[in-house]
């Protein structure tokens, strides 16, 4: 085998290889989320149950922050909230988390968001999922993480950005049905492809 049809055959592992990782698409609109992922389940956590712990009963997932349900807002509404939290509005149940943790997944997702907020400050909070952050944004925003090409999650890392942070009307799929992007060739890639056109060139001229 001649020294180009190797190169060739590298090059081409190479850029296989590149294309095999999922690029992780980031939401804060839950309208385009939801129309990206198509078919998606949402848990508004009207299971939830207790105080310190909450007694989630959901057999897809669980999560490991430590967390106050707030059920229909009990207990949870005498800090200084303001009116763009809806978390608060028409009975609503959600769950105060005072740490970041991992949401464990017992199915294969796809995506992953949720509503959230800062209940104790009123003011404006951010997320992280998987090491991708949320951004600043008001009271009540979304967030949520999709990949391209179907690889799925098996754990979801959870970060917030001060010690009182809220969830609810968790997200996910297990279908990502959105178009699928094809990675660019990284720059070593395009390095290779330099080398194997200096050396056909070489050859040629040999």
């Amino acid at each position: 085998m001649g020294i180009t049809t190797k190169l060739l055959s590298l090059l081409t592992l190479l850029l296989i290889s590149i294309s095999s990782f999922a690029s992780i698409i980031t939401f804060n609109d839950r309208t385009a989320y939801e129309n990206y992922v198509n078919t998606y389940t949402v848990d508004t956590l009207n299971t939830v149950r207790g105080n310190s712990h909450s007694d989630l009963s959901n057999s897809d997932y669980s999560w490991t922050m430590r967390d106050y349900a707030c059920i229909n807002s009990r207990g949870c509404n005498h800090y200084n909230y303001s009116a763009s939290n809806s978390f608060i509005n028409g009975g609503n149940d959600w769950v105060w988390t005072y740490y970041s943790g991992e949401f464990n997944l017992n199915i294969a997702v796809t995506a992953f968001g949720l509503d959230y907020a800062n209940p104790y400050y009123a003011s404006t909070a951010q997320v992280g999922l998987n090491g991708l952050n949320s951004g600043v944004n008001a009271n009540g925003s979304f967030f949520g993480i999709a990949t391209d090409d179907g690889t799925t999650f098996s754990s979801i890392n959870y970060t917030q950005f001060s010690y009182y942070q809220a969830f609810d009307n968790i997200t996910y799929s297990t279908t990502s049905n959105g178009s699928i992007s094809i990675p660019e060739p990284t720059t070593f890639g395009f390095f290779l492809f330099a080398l194997l056109a200096f050396v056909i060139l070489k050859q040629r001229r040999s």
